[in-house]
């Protein structure tokens, strides 16, 4: 588990005039939510960056250091962007309690090369790339491991086959699907088969029916 560290100086305005100033002066406006209450901040965006960068993927805690105030630990909850720009208009944090088990978001990092992709033409199929736990800020890992070199064709590997971490409980059901190895052939040709049978009920309902024609009976004399 990473711990970084951010120094932060309290917001003791707002509105909008003030936001734009502060995000003109190389600053980003953020507010950090938890049991301390709720709080305005603001950091300098190149150090954010730069944390950004030593976080990388990985699940991480950020310590905020507020001037003159001490220190809140968090996780990063929210992050906005200019689509245009990439610059920072605002950040979420929530503060957590290093005695209290919380609940947050770890990626997935897959290990290996699957025997059903190396040697049958199949495909990895990804279903999660993060996975929700709930475990102490301190048993928090960065990522979770799952080895899928064993992987044949139609094999799957569910929440409940993952390897146990110490301290931390997988948050969603048991049978929820991680990864799969799937033969891309045969899913094709019954895709194939679907697509034709379907086409073939759909031409079957609106084909047109033929007019009833009315006769009538000879009489016989």
């Amino acid at each position: 588990m990473k711990q970084l560290e951010l120094s932060v100086e309290k917001r003791l305005e707002t509105g909008r005039r003030y936001v734009r100033k502060l995000r003109a002066s190389g600053r980003v406006p953020a507010v950090i939510y938890g049991k301390s209450g709720t709080q305005s901040l603001s950091f300098d965006e190149k150090k954010f960056r730069m944390l950004l960068r030593e976080k990388g993927q990985a699940a991480s805690l950020v310590n905020i250091q507020i001037a003159d105030e001490g220190s809140v630990l968090s996780t990063i909850a929210d992050m906005q962007r200019d689509p245009i720009s990439d610059r920072f208009l605002h950040v979420d944090f929530h503060e957590v309690s290093r005695t209290e088990k919380m609940i947050t978001v770890v990626p997935i990092e897959f290990i290996g090369e699957p025997i059903g992709v190396r040697d049958f033409g199949g495909v990895l199929d990804i279903s999660k790339h993060e996975l929700n736990v709930r475990c102490l800020p301190t048993n928090l890992p960065g990522s979770i491991r799952v080895n899928v070199s064993g992987l044949k064709i139609d094999d799957i590997i569910h929440i409940k086959d993952l390897e146990k971490i110490g301290g931390v409980e997988f948050v969603d059901g048991d049978e929820v699907v991680v990864v799969s190895c799937k033969n891309v052939a045969k899913e094709s040709a019954e895709v194939e088969e679907q697509a034709a049978d379907t086409a073939g009920a759909s031409n079957a309902a609106t084909a047109p029916v033929p007019e009833a024609k009315e006769t009538k009976e000879k009489e016989s004399k």
